[in-house]
């Protein structure tokens, strides 16, 4: 077991999938070597054709190796072999050539950290074709660690063992071999065979799926009825073979990025995808997105600025960091780039160019449109956290105050981070996320979940354990598009609270692809999965939100600036759980049968579930609060509750689409508050406690988070049921402890109602409100329009965002609103307290950032709570990884366990 590659004797037995958009969840997986990289919850297993049979008096795995190895050889003038060098690649061919007396093709070779003991170096490995006597003097030389034999039918791939048969088969060839000439040789081969290969085609494959360095020339056989079979005889043909350096499965490849943006903007294809939000021009233009990942290719065709290029300043480092920022807002993506570890891309097919892509990647050539990212008119603010082949990430020691306030720095209200451990606990960097959150309301950070979905419930990682997060886990695609990718990462988070939020496509994501010699302009992608791409999915689908809202769509559904407010990041959270749709697969419900469930949480964001335009307003009712300048808050638990009446219509209210078909509508509302930070390693994390119900006229009572009573663990809390047409529902918002004040808070309702709490703008109906000629009707002259006036005083004071009296500013570390706040802040329907002027920015601490590339010993505590690799509550350490990236990547076996 020297090498455990796809080539070799034996492999590792994991649910996961070999290559981009391979969607198998019960494959045979090579590991990555040495053997100590293969999962506890797995197995070692020999290829098939290698049992042991040593205990019945037959040969063992390695007997019967050798056996086939020595034949082998005596057939072949060259032959395959593997070849491993802990030096420099410069070294490895310098030593080459001296061993031999000539150069050697080492272009196949691919990158591996060879265990978690960081003493160890990197390993590469090469994918040699050798003659006996070369194969002599290089073993007998310094280059190469070891060389080892390998025989044509273990280039097979174990993938192909449980395929169906009729997959489709790869094929990659050796060296010096171009993919016409492997083509042809496949296309041989198949013609003189035609019972394996009856209607089938060989083509050379149009794009290479390996992202590694030296990636080799691939050939495709469609139409087999057989694979196993066609493979099996294909790997014994020496003709062929001779060329051949791997042999997998090709199934179907789903999800690009554009595929992500009509199944979260509204989870409705008919004929063409329908993306309402862009379809209106809301592409995420006027929004900053911020992003902490490895490193970004600026110089990719979705980020490159032909005007002007992301240049560092020299010898003008950063106050706080101690790091160089490059800062441009004027350019037209990376208006930010902090470089905390360091300046470039941490890999080859980098993860934080994959993510950036999907939040907001474009091209101003439009040269791969189908890839864009899911607001690709904002901008990005991005803070390198990686470096190349290091082990763990480079965070800083406090989020707090030496992340998260650059990007708000250049305008960034939403922050994705695809990235964290693996500690189910209140860890130092979940409590900076509740505490930047509390002290800025305006700002909402996304976290992606983890990967750790097949280690069952209570598998998320910090900082998604965060409350005031929005936590992000994968759902899958293809044929199993209802269903949760099933390495998604579990909740409940460790006080029992419902993680993840909300979920999003995940399951082999095409986005932006950097490369290592970057170029001006180049116009790569790459497939990976993971919760690392539903968390960017997320973040940019909800820049469209923030757009929304700031343009002003809200309440009439057309676009009015004169109503654009600044929404919360509560309200933003609050959208997205209201409008998340319930997965029905298995994987998603396996913690039982409820709705919300620790698996999927809310399930998969639909946007327009909750947020729509003028067209369906007049049908489907929307009712919202959470203006950042004019914030609806409760002081303590004796201020009244907030209450809302919506008279329902029933539950089909949305215009059937061209097929006739129309989604029902549930009445839906939904509480989010920033919570204020919990003590560090706390166990129960709810400092304030809300509560929201709603009553039926009907004498219904319906709690929060599919419960029967209120909830006391979430400080999200939504309520969804089938409504009774003609029945009133009363929505009541309450506080029932108060601990550190004024508390925040933002709330949605929709469905299919009508309300008089809702205002006519312009002298429309916008959709709940009672339409004007009603009002007018059967309370004749002046009568009606005293009634009319009415209540319209009384919808403007219930709207959020349209008062404009003047406020107390807000102060989330005063104890308690003071009395002129308490005189001049008083409202319609709850007495709660607003904000006029923003919020204090919670200074925190001050000092230079701790180091965080895991280069020490597991259980070392390094600074406290605030370091990446820090240690947990319990003293225990985790180990901060990216939550994401499927391809076979040179990093991809110290990333924890990312697909």
């Amino acid at each position: 077991r020297s090498f455990q590659t796809e080539f070799s004797l034996e492999y590792c037995s994991v649910p996961t999938f070999l290559t981009p958009g391979d969607e198998t969840t019960t494959t045979l997986v090579p590991s990555s070597f040495p053997p100590s990289s293969c999962p506890s919850t797995a197995s070692w297993s020999a290829r098939p054709g290698y049992e042991d049979e040593s205990s019945s008096g037959g040969l063992s795995i390695e007997e019967k190796y050798l056996c086939a190895v020595s034949s082998f050889a005596l057939m072949e003038d060259k032959c395959t072999y593997l070849a491993s060098a802990s030096s420099s690649h410069a070294a490895v061919k310098d030593s080459v050539s001296a061993a031999l007396g000539h150069k050697l093709d080492l272009s196949n070779f691919h990158v591996h950290d060879p265990d978690s003991d960081a003493s160890t170096p990197n390993s590469l490995v090469y994918t040699l074709s050798l003659t006996s006597a070369e194969y002599d003097s290089l073993q007998a030389s310094p280059a190469f660690d070891r060389v080892q034999p390998v025989l044509h039918d273990l280039k097979v791939s174990p993938l192909l063992a449980v395929v169906p048969e009729a997959a489709d088969v790869r094929v990659t060839s050796t060296a010096d071999c171009s993919a016409q000439d492997l083509a042809d040789k496949v296309a041989a081969f198949a013609a003189a065979n035609p019972s394996l290969c009856s209607g089938c085609a060989v083509a050379v494959s149009g794009e290479s799926h390996s992202a590694s360095p030296g990636s080799l020339n691939e050939a495709l056989v469609t139409g087999l009825s057989d694979a196993r079979a066609f493979t099996a005889a294909l790997a014994q043909d020496h003709d062929a073979t001779g060329v051949i350096s791997a042999i997998s499965a090709d199934l179907p490849r789903h999800t690009h990025n554009a595929q992500a943006a009509w199944i979260l903007q509204s989870g409705n294809f008919t004929g063409k995808p329908h993306t309402p939000f862009w379809d209106r021009g809301i592409d995420g233009s006027g929004v900053t997105v911020g992003e902490g990942d490895s490193g970004l290719d600026h110089q990719s065709c979705f980020f490159f600025d032909s005007r002007t290029d992301v240049a560092f300043p020299t010898g003008n480092f950063d106050q706080i960091t101690g790091r160089p920022v490059y800062e441009n807002t004027a350019h037209r993506k990376v208006v930010q780039y902090v470089a905390f570890a360091d300046d470039v891309e941490g890999e080859n097919g980098g993860h934080g160019t994959h993510v950036g892509g999907t939040i907001a990647g474009s091209s101003d050539f439009d040269e791969r449109p189908g890839d864009a990212g899911m607001a690709p008119g904002a901008k990005l603010a991005f803070f390198d956290i990686g470096q190349p082949n290091a082990q763990f990430l480079n965070v800083p020691g406090n989020l707090a105050t030496q992340m998260f306030p650059y990007a708000k720095r250049v305008g960034a209200m939403l922050h994705s981070n695809s990235w964290g451990s693996d500690t189910n606990s209140y860890t130092g960097d979940a409590r900076q996320v509740d505490e930047y959150s509390w002290d800025n309301q305006d700002f909402l950070v996304l976290v992606a979940a983890g990967n750790s979905g097949t280690n069952g419930a209570g598998s998320l990682g910090a900082p998604a354990t965060a409350k005031n997060c929005v936590s992000v886990g994968a759902s899958s695609n293809g044929d199993n598009d209802n269903d949760l990718a099933y390495f998604s990462s579990r909740g409940p988070a460790f006080d029992n609270r419902i993680k993840p939020d909300v979920v999003a496509p995940g399951f082999s994501i095409q986005s932006a692809n950097s490369v290592p010699s970057p170029t001006d302009d180049h116009c790569s992608t790459v497939g990976m999965a993971g919760t690392s791409m539903a968390t960017p999915a997320t973040a940019g689908v909800i820049a469209l939100g923030q757009q929304y809202f700031e343009d002003g769509w809200y309440p009439s559904g057309k676009k009015r600036s004169s109503h654009g407010f600044k929404p919360m990041g509560a309200l933003l959270k609050a959208v997205l759980i209201n409008g998340a749709q319930r997965l029905t697969g298995s994987e998603a419900n396996k913690q039982g049968s409820g709705w919300p469930n620790m698996d999927q949480g809310h399930g998969i964001v639909e946007l327009d579930a909750t947020l729509n335009f003028h067209d369906v307003f007049k049908e489907q009712g929307l009712f919202l609060r959470g203006d950042f300048n004019d914030m609806p808050t409760f002081a303590s638990a004796a201020d009244p509750a907030v209450e809302h009446k919506f008279k329902s219509t029933g539950t089909s209210c949305v215009t059937p689409d061209s097929n006739g078909n129309a989604d029902t509508k549930e009445f839906r509302a939904t509480l989010v508050w920033h919570d204020p930070p919990a003590s560090g390693g706390s166990s129960k994390s709810l400092v304030n406690d809300l509560d929201i119900v709603v009553e039926g006229s009907d004498g219904s009572v319906n709690h929060p988070n599919g419960g029967s009573s209120r909830d006391s663990t979430n400080n999200a809390e939504s309520v969804v049921f089938v409504p009774t047409e003609g029945v009133t529902y009363t929505v009541k918002i309450s506080a029932n402890s108060i601990a550190t004040g004024p508390q925040p808070y933002a709330y949605v309702v929709s469905g299919c109602f009508r309300s008089p709490d809702r205002p006519s703008v312009d002298g429309e109906s916008d959709g709940s409100s009672i339409p004007i000629d009603k009002i007018l009707m059967g309370v004749g002259g002046l009568a009606g329009l005293a009634l009319l006036v009415g209540l319209s005083v009384f919808a403007v004071k219930a709207f959020a965002g349209r008062s404009r009296k003047p406020q107390a500013k807000y102060n989330p570390r005063a104890g308690k609103a003071s009395a002129a706040a308490k005189r001049g802040s008083k409202r319609a329907g709850g007495g709660s307290f607003t904000s006029g002027v923003g919020l204090t920015s919670g200074a925190g601490s001050s000092g230079l950032a701790n180091k965080s590339n895991a280069n020490r010993p597991a259980g070392i505590s390094m600074g406290g709570m605030n370091s990446a690799k820090r240690g947990s509550a319990t003293g225990g350490a985790s180990k901060t990884k990216f939550h994401g990236k499927v391809n076979k990547t040179f990093n991809n076996t110290k990333w924890g366990d990312m697909v």
